[in-house]
């Protein structure tokens, strides 16, 4: 048998040494690879349509619970400030609804309310924003708005920075839109692994979290097995499991180009027991779902 050379790059990676064209050309690499593990997740997907909905309304409740979203708190009033009224009727729920994160919510258990989540950067600043309106101009006009809240005011603790940070905006309620803003940020903390204690920021502990479990993977599957199924070249697989709340890796349920290869990878991450704290919600211990793109580049060395 001959021996293989087996290594796996982050799909995400930086691009800062090629030229624009050869940028252009890997993202599309990227882009169709992706999508060819999105069309195989439709036939193998690792939540059902009922599991989907039910931890969509149980995180809603979760979340209205600890955010306690009013119309009259200072978020709330800072935004009726800064934003003018008329550019509520920009908000389409149509086209948020029409968002494939939302294709197994019934209309009954949709919730009417949008988020802005951020991350707080090494800089202390707030970072990588995320909201959904249903309008990108609007999109970028709450996020301007917003950069000018002081942060002090969400009260987050030092531990807090190191999360996803959540706060609730806008609501319909009697067919109307309105500013319903959080009274208290929710913070979503990722699991942490050896290794990655002292990292600062939920990028960096993020990223941390993926390197170690394909380092991980690479030093513990079996290249006989690998080597067996005669494929070569870059092959995209994507891990897919869950961390529970006491940190233990469960229902794993990789996608990979062929079943053998799957159970393999799959062997190997519910075998990974570098996990030192489970994730968190405001500091309560929650499951975490895990997913991400990797390639795997074998080669044969002769």
């Amino acid at each position: 048998m001959k021996s293989i050379l087996l290594f796996i790059t982050i799909l995400l990676f930086s691009f800062t040494t090629y030229s624009q064209s050869k940028k252009d050309s890997l993202n599309k690499v990227v882009r169709e690879r992706i999508k060819n593990i999105q069309e195989t997740q439709s036939d193998n997907p690792y939540f059902t349509k009922q599991e989907i909905e039910e931890e969509y309304v149980n995180e809603n409740n979760t979340f209205q619970a600890l955010a306690q979203p009013a119309e009259n708190n200072d978020l709330a009033n800072y935004f009726k400030i800064y934003l003018e009224s008329t550019l509520l009727k920009k908000i389409d729920f149509s086209t948020i609804k029409s968002s494939y994160l939302y294709k197994n919510i019934s209309n009954s258990k949709f919730n009417y309310t949008i988020r802005l989540t951020f991350e707080i950067n090494k800089k202390k600043k707030a970072s990588n924003f995320h909201i959904n309106t249903g309008n990108k101009e609007l999109n970028r006009k709450v996020i301007e708005i917003f950069k000018n809240y002081p942060l002090e005011k969400l009260a987050l603790s030092e531990a807090d920075k190191r999360g996803k940070i959540s706060i609730q905006l806008f609501a319909k309620e009697n067919k109307k839109i309105i500013i319903k803003a959080s009274t208290f940020a929710v913070v979503d903390q990722l699991p942490v692994v050896k290794g990655c204690e002292n990292l600062q920021t939920n990028w960096e502990i993020s990223n941390c979290l993926y390197d170690k479990l394909n380092n991980y993977i690479i030093q513990n599957i079996s290249l006989k097995t690998i080597s067996e199924q005669n494929l070569r070249g870059e092959i995209t697989f994507s891990p897919r499991f869950s961390i529970n709340t006491e940190g233990r890796i469960i229902k794993v349920n990789c996608i990979a180009p062929n079943s053998i290869l799957k159970d393999e990878i799959d062997r190997a991450i519910m075998s990974f027991d570098q996990i030192l704290t489970p994730g968190t919600r405001n500091n309560k211990p929650i499951n975490t779902y895990c997913n991400t793109y990797r390639t795997l580049t074998i080669k044969d060395l002769n």
